[in-house]
This record gives structure tokens, sequence and C-alpha cells, in this order.
């Protein structure tokens, strides 16, 4: 399940300044540290001070971007929504809960391959720690529903919706991102393994 999140990581960044991109990259040196260390010596043996030294910050810095090293493994607390609520602005008119979605989760995808090796180290813990898994579960809750508000909030400045209206859009996005779920489930588990995990997004999505 682990790098799923679709609201709240670093993947869906529109242009940004130098600040915003150091601590961008600073959230993402640490994040990659904790995972390193967990997958190396377990998350029994991992503390703080370890993360922020392999990171190359000091302690101080690891908790102005997560509150303890669970969070920092799952690399995805208390990020800023803002960048996915301008991609989904920036989408155009007309466009369907359906194809928004298809959008945002080929952009996080992107950003997964992009990285192999944490993408590896995320999906690795993922089914070694049962626990962190869980966790995600709450992120990727939070996320949905931010992601399906957004998507009604720009459809209603578009047109007036009716209540049913409202229904069927927010029905038909979080199928699309069941979907993007079930893709991701399946690569981790092993399935689809010989193909690229966009092409197996665009088999979950041709499903619908």
């Amino acid at each position: 399940m682990v790098g799923m999140s679709v609201a709240v990581d670093t993947a869906v960044e529109p242009e940004e300044g130098l600040r915003e991109r150091k601590k961008r990259e600073t959230r993402l040196a640490i994040h990659r540290a904790a995972l390193e260390l967990a997958v190396e010596f377990g998350l029994d043996g991992l503390t703080v001070d370890a993360i922020a030294e392999r990171a190359g910050v000091s302690a101080r810095t690891f908790f102005n971007y997560f509150p303890a090293k669970d969070d920092a493994i799952l690399g995805s607390y208390g990020a800023d929504p803002e960048p996915l609520l301008a991609l989904i602005a920036g989408r155009p008119v007309g466009e369907s809960p359906r194809e928004i979605v298809r959008f945002v989760a080929h952009r996080r995808v992107e950003a997964l391959v992009a990285d192999p090796e944490l993408w590896a180290m995320r999906r690795e813990m993922t089914l070694r720690e049962p626990s962190l898994g869980l966790r995600f579960l709450g992120i990727y809750a939070r996320a949905d529903r931010a992601l399906v508000e957004a998507i009604l909030n720009r459809l209603r400045a578009e047109r007036p919706l009716s209540v049913d209206d409202e229904l069927g859009l927010a029905v038909e996005a979080y199928a699309a991102l069941g979907a993007f779920r079930a893709a991701i489930r399946l690569h981790i588990d092993g399935g689809y393994a010989d193909l690229p995990l966009p092409e197996v997004l665009d088999r979950a999505f041709a499903r619908l």
C-alpha cells in the first residue's frame, strides 16, 4: 500500500521557489534516511538521532518535519495539500472526476517509478511491518477526502450541482481512486510484476 497517498506527498509539486524546494528536499532526505535505517536495522532499533545523522540534519530539524520516527518512515505526515489543489485547478473545464483522478494518479506513479530505490524500500517496509500499512490507511482516507472535496468544489464552480449530481460525482471519484489503489496493491503483491507500474494503472482504469 505504501506510496499511494495522492494528497500528502512531494510528488504533486507545481512550480516552486527555492525555499519551498529546499524544504521538500529536506523532507525527502529525512524520509529516505528513515527508510534506509528501518530496512537495515528494523523499527525497534531505529532512533530519531540516527535518522537525523543519516539525513545530515539536526534532531531539531527532524522535528520540524516529522513528529516521530514512524512518521518519517511514512513520509507523508502533515504535508501541504495545496500542490494537489493547484493541479486540480489547472485541469481543463468539463473534465470528469475519473479523468482528474487518473491524471493525479499518473503524476504520483511517475514520481514513484522515477526513484525505484525509494519505492522498493517503501514496498519492503509495508510488507514487513503490517502496523505501517494500518497507518497508511488513515493517510489514504484523509487524502481521498481532500481530493474528492477538491474535485466537487471545482465542479460546483463550473455549474450548479444538485445533491444527486454530487453523489454521482463523488461515487465516480471514489471508484477511480479504487482503481488507483488496486493497481498499486497488485504491483506490491507481485501481480503484473513484469509490467511497468504506469501500464498497470492504465489497465486498472480501463476496468472502470
